[in-house]
């Protein structure tokens, strides 16, 4: 029988020290993949794929939504944990599927040092008001 990458196992332990270098290959991963082999994906939609258990719901209009509340419904152990563990188990399973098994290389720089100030006046904060 073939196990599932992306289901907890008994021995999934989490250091919250790793939680950055996880979200880091989460976003090379995306990055990698939107550019090739699953282009449109963004990292809601990974984080979304990480935390869903089952099949995805095609008519569900939140469905990050939907599995952020089922894991914290199901969490045992802190939300912050289970969530480090399921990009964890996203990434892996997305290196092995998709890249040989080899980690993801980290995105190049899209700027440059020392990087630009940001200007607050120029950020737009809610994308749906424009």
């Amino acid at each position: 029988m073939t196990t599932n990458p992306l289901e907890p196992t008994p021995d999934d332990t989490e250091s919250t020290d790793d939680a950055s270098t996880w979200m880091l290959d989460l976003v090379a991963a995306v990055d990698h993949l939107r550019r090739g082999l699953r282009p449109g994906l963004t990292v809601w939609d990974a984080i979304e794929e990480a935390v869903r258990t089952g099949e995805p719901d095609w008519n569900d209009a939140d469905p990050l939504r939907s599995a952020l509340d089922d894991l914290v419904g199901r969490a045992t152990d802190p939300v912050s944990l289970e969530l480090q563990a399921a990009i964890r188990r996203w990434v892996l399973a997305a290196a092995d599927r998709y890249n040989d098994g080899h980690h993801w290389p980290h995105p190049t720089s899209r700027r440059g040092f020392p990087p630009p100030v940001l200007d607050p006046a120029t950020i737009v904060h809610d994308q749906r008001k424009q």
